[in-house]
């Protein structure tokens, strides 16, 4: 294996000390066996890194196909450099000052050079190491403003120790008397011979919402109110005390009884924006940006702090920041009483805080125990480690990757998310896109199309349609430019605590699943991210006016990659938590009722229809992008969990969707609006015959799919066109439907690869496509808005393959199967009805009915 460069740059001017940097590094079958010892090299020093390396996911043979890297690195202010992580030559890697032990009382951590011990029933630690101990809380107060008492769920678990790093969760409630409030997750990281600890904080709301109409407003009785959520370290004797509001500018000196830095709104042109509304609709922020007090006084006054904390006694310094602090507003890093307060959720907002049913929040602080002014520095602009795009393309990372060829018109349109007039951070501006509850979502501009020129544009929100995730870690993979990358971190943070419903108490269909972006062409109002809102009176969905999570907003690959090119395991988690969602989604809860009333719906419709000779659909999972989606989570949650059954549902679903002898007519596949979404579908396929063929699995399952495919792109290839070209069928003919049409070219950029007896038809066809799409937009004024701008970016790679290419696996001879037309009988939905009865009769629990009928009741007026 040759050595793998890793690199390093400091772009903004900060002095790095002991900067902590974790990737994840794709490498090629075969290339790797687990356990390999690494060492991690600096040439410019010839310097050894200690560094940490575990597989995140693994080939069908055994070898790594991504792995891990952990380790700490200086940089110097505006300094750049390469670091070499190749196999150890030498059987044994440094030792490491990092351990734990349990004491009596809790876990003890001790890293080389600070020791701590984690309190083993609340969320709370204290740092031992120094002179003075340091006393640390996770502290909840009511709406009320009344104090919680926590309940923890167990003792501190270690959840990942090596080398660099051990982490150690806990997990509980915050009890209002004998009332759980709230759920905690809270996770401490601590690195080796570092004085540096990272404290994540998460504030759960499990509870449903009642969500009256399929309605998701602000003020729903499911919400959870309070006032404040702070971590507190207490340091007796305190002497000297200093913020610093922003990098750049001196410390400020405070007042040792009472100092804070509050940022109560973004500090944006727009910090007003009706964005920020409470329940009433009422607009909570209340000035621009951030005030630094002395005791009562206003010191200092300012548009976007990102401020470090430092408290000192004789013997003891302690620095604290709070990363994304002004983005993430309402926030406070203060003191008073001699406790230095990080205020996660501040008491000093002008109400109280609600957090709506399956909703939750994640932050992130960094506290250091030393005196060392650029001890936390790295903290606020942390520096992004990059890799060649050779090193995805031999790995394998994306699928149709080509790392060096010419920059094309696609790629010109494709930049303009970064550089354009308005680019993706502009977005952010123009409805303040900001606030904890906001930040990292997408401003969905293209849904104030039909406003007046004069109007201000409605709040509306993108909520990761077409996984604008997966977009951005492709091109940041691509191009290694950091700004895809923080849009990929920020949007996924977003996504995995904001637009997934965390709660197992509402609807099976709508448990843990994504919530669609806001509804088009109308402002979001109190609805926040769920879609719909009780003010407006009419969905531009014709006939919709309400719902709630559904497949066809179900986008995990992002959040796949996210994990993979980062190591975060809460984006592994969100995939898995959406796979098992989709999953019961479609498959049902095992409810009697529900069974009969599936009976009902789809079975006898369908005997009806056949014995009165009307076409009936001979598959069981509609022909959209629902089963797409469906088809597509299941084959990212088996890239990252191969022991489980997901690859063999997807064959299912396959088998059930399309067949090699379809009745091409019957789709009636040229009805835009309805059918347009049958691309999505047979992209999904496509990617199951790339991860078939990787894994060397070319059997019966894998043709099947393959000659299906090829039946649909050799149609498309024929008949195929623009969508514009019949605008009077389209409610909405804008140049939306012009990005789309990338769609039907990628694909056919597919098939000339999987189709080679139709090479030259699919490409001439496929550069059609793409050649309208490129002149079109290039020419058009909605070229820059979001849904177009994410179109492109999910579709994107295929066209960048050499077109003269093949694929080496396909050199092998697939078996040949023979096809027999698909038909159904009344005999054959008989059988199926009855089936799905005697399953439901086997699993009946009364508990389980009586869950699934009070979660389809009328709302009651609380829980």
């Amino acid at each position: 294996m040759e050595a793998i460069r890793i690199y390093l740059k400091d772009e903004q001017g900060v002095k790095r000390k002991g900067e902590v940097f974790q990737l994840g590094i794709p490498l090629a079958r075969g290339q790797l066996s687990h356990g390999t010892s690494f060492a991690l090299m600096a040439p410019d020093s010839l310097d050894e890194l200690v560094c940490q390396t575990s597989t995140m996911a693994s080939w069908s043979d055994g070898s790594t196909r991504w792995l891990k890297l952990q380790f700490l690195c200086d940089l110097e202010p505006g300094a750049q450099r390469t670091l070499e992580l190749r196999p150890r030559e030498t059987p044994f890697p440094p030792t490491s000052l990092l351990s734990a032990e349990r004491g009596y009382k809790g876990l003890v951590v001790d890293t080389g050079a600070a020791r701590f011990h984690l309190t083993a029933n609340a969320p709370a630690w204290v740092c031992t190491g120094s002179n003075a101990p340091i006393h640390h809380q996770l502290t909840l107060s009511t709406e009320a403003n009344t104090s919680c008492q926590t309940r923890a769920d167990k003792d501190w678990e270690i959840i990942e120790h090596g080398l660099v790093s051990l982490s150690c969760q806990q997990e509980g409630w915050f009890l209002d008397g004998d009332i759980r409030l709230a759920r905690y997750h809270c996770r401490l990281t601590f690195y080796c011979n570092s004085k540096t600890v990272e404290v994540q904080a998460c504030l759960h709301n499990p509870k449903r919402a009642l969500h009256p109409g399929g309605l998701w407003d602000l003020g729903d009785p499911g919400s959870i109110h309070f006032r404040s959520l702070t971590i507190d370290a207490e340091l007796a004797n305190i002497q000297q005390l200093r913020i610093t509001p922003e990098p750049g500018m001196p410390a400020v000196e405070l007042d040792s009884r009472h100092g804070m830095l509050y940022q109560d709104s973004s500090g944006g042109e727009h910090w007003d924006s009706l964005n920020h509304v409470n329940a009433k609709g009422e607009i909570t922020t209340r000035f621009r940006g951030y005030r630094l007090y002395i005791g009562d006084h206003i010191q200092i006054m300012g548009d976007r702090a990102n401020p470090v904390i430092v408290a000192a006694n004789q013997t003891t310094t302690i620095q604290a920041t709070l990363p994304q602090f002004w983005q993430n507003f309402p926030s406070t890093v203060g003191f008073q009483d001699n406790r230095l307060i990080i205020g996660l959720f501040p008491g000093e907002a002008a109400e109280a805080y609600e957090l709506q049913g399956g909703e939750r929040k994640t932050q992130t602080a960094y506290f250091h125990y030393g005196d060392d002014p650029d001890g936390l520095a790295w903290t606020l602009t942390p520096a992004i480690p990059v890799l060649d795009a050779r090193q995805y393309e031999e790995g394998q990372a994306f699928p149709w990757f080509a790392s060096e060829v010419p920059r094309s018109p696609v790629d010109d349109l494709v930049q303009l998310g970064l550089c354009g007039p308005s680019n993706f951070f502009t977005k952010r501006e123009l409805i303040d896109e900001y606030g904890w509850r906001n930040f990292g979502d997408i401003f969905a501009d293209h849904e104030s199309l039909y406003q007046g020129k004069e109007e201000p544009a409605l709040i509306s929100h993108y909520n990761n349609q077409y996984d604008a995730i997966y977009g951005f870690a492709r091109q940041f993979a691509l191009s290694g430019d950091p700004r895809w990358h923080h849009l990929m971190n920020d949007l996924a943070a977003h996504v995995r605590d904001i637009d997934i419903y965390h709660t197992e108490e509402d609807r099976t269909e709508y448990n843990n699943g994504l919530f669609w972006h806001t509804d088009h062409y109308l402002p979001a109002h109190t609805a926040t991210h769920r879609t719909f809102s009780r003010f407006n009176d009419t969905s531009s969905t014709v006939g919709q006016t309400g719902g709630g999570p559904a497949e066809e907003h179900c986008y995990t690959t992002g959040l796949l990659y996210h994990y993979l090119l980062t190591g975060d395991s809460r984006s592994k988690e969100a995939v898995l938590q959406m796979a098992r969602w989709i999953t019961s989604l479609h498959e049902g809860s095992g409810s009697l009722i529900e069974a009969l009333i599936k009976i009902k719906r789809h079975d006898l419709s369908r005997i009806k229809r056949l014995l009165l000779g009307k076409p009936v659909n001979v598959h069981r999972y509609p022909f959209n992008r629902g089963t797409g989606n469906y088809l597509n989570t299941l084959l990212d949650a088996h890239l990252i969990d191969p022991t489980g059954e997901w690859l063999a549902q997807s064959e299912k679903i396959i088998f059930e969707t399309i067949h090699p002898k379809d009745n091409l007519k019957s789709r009636d596949l040229l009805a835009t609006e309805t059918r347009w979404s049958y691309l999505v579908f047979l992209s999904s396929l496509s990617r199951f015959l790339w991860i078939k063929a990787e894994e060397h699995s070319l059997d019966g399952s894998y043709r099947y799919a393959l000659d299906s495919f090829r039946r649909y792109t050799r149609w498309m290839a024929e008949f195929e066109r623009p969508y514009l070209t019949d605008p009077d069928q389209l409610e909405y003919p804008n140049h939306t439907w012009t990005a789309q049409d990338i769609r039907k070219s990628m694909l056919l950029y597919q098939a000339a690869i999987l189709d080679p007896e139709y090479r030259d038809l699919y490409l001439a066809k496929a550069r059609f496509f793409e050649n309208h799409v490129v002149e079109t937009l290039s020419h058009a004024g909605e070229r820059h808005f979001a849904r177009v701008q994410i179109i492109l970016l999910q579709n994107y790679g295929p066209q960048t393959l050499p077109k003269e290419s093949n694929v080496s696996w396909l050199k092998e001879a697939p078996i040949e199967l023979n096809y027999h037309a698909k038909n159904l009988t009344v005999a054959k939905v008989a059988k199926h009805a009855c089936g799905r009865l005697i399953r439901a009769l086997i699993r009946f629990n009364p508990v389980r009915e009586k869950a699934w009928l009070e979660t389809r009741l009328p709302p009651r007026r609380s829980l």
